[in-house]
């Protein structure tokens, strides 16, 4: 991997709309799910009784907005490791948006893209077996 200088602003200023959006979802979902131990309705598990991979996606990042970081990856690691990226990445976006020669991006090789991709792919599959596993 190397870093090139910031072409596009655009998946850095991003960063400042998907925070304001995760801050809302956040707040409507702990408005809407005043009992911590609600389980919520996920309609896979309902119609099929298999668990989808984000089953507990709610409860983890209500989990994570009261700081409780084991719990919220024992709900979902998946949506637990998205949401502390997502939150990295508006860091870095603020850090960016204030110095310049921090507006950079990185530049990966056919070879890294290609294990990104199936490093994501096992992530994802891997939280569906654990999520099944949990559910039943």
């Amino acid at each position: 991997m190397r870093w090139e200088p910031e072409r596009d602003s655009l998946p850095r200023l991003l960063a400042f709309v998907y925070a304001l959006l995760g801050v809302a979802a956040w707040w409507a979902a702990r408005a809407l799910m005043r009992d911590p131990g609600d389980r919520g309705a996920c309609l896979l598990l309902e119609a099929t009784g298999v668990a989808c991979p984000t089953c507990g996606g709610t409860r983890a990042l209500l989990a994570l907005g009261r700081g409780d970081l084991p719990a919220a990856f024992v709900e979902n690691p998946l949506v637990a490791a998205g949401a502390l990226l997502l939150g990295l990445w508006f860091l870095c976006a603020v850090a960016a948006t204030a110095r310049l020669r921090l507006r950079v991006t990185p530049r990966l090789s056919a070879v890294e893209a290609r294990g990104l991709r199936m490093a994501a792919a096992t992530a994802f599959a891997m939280t569906w077996i654990y999520e099944i596993i949990r559910q039943a």
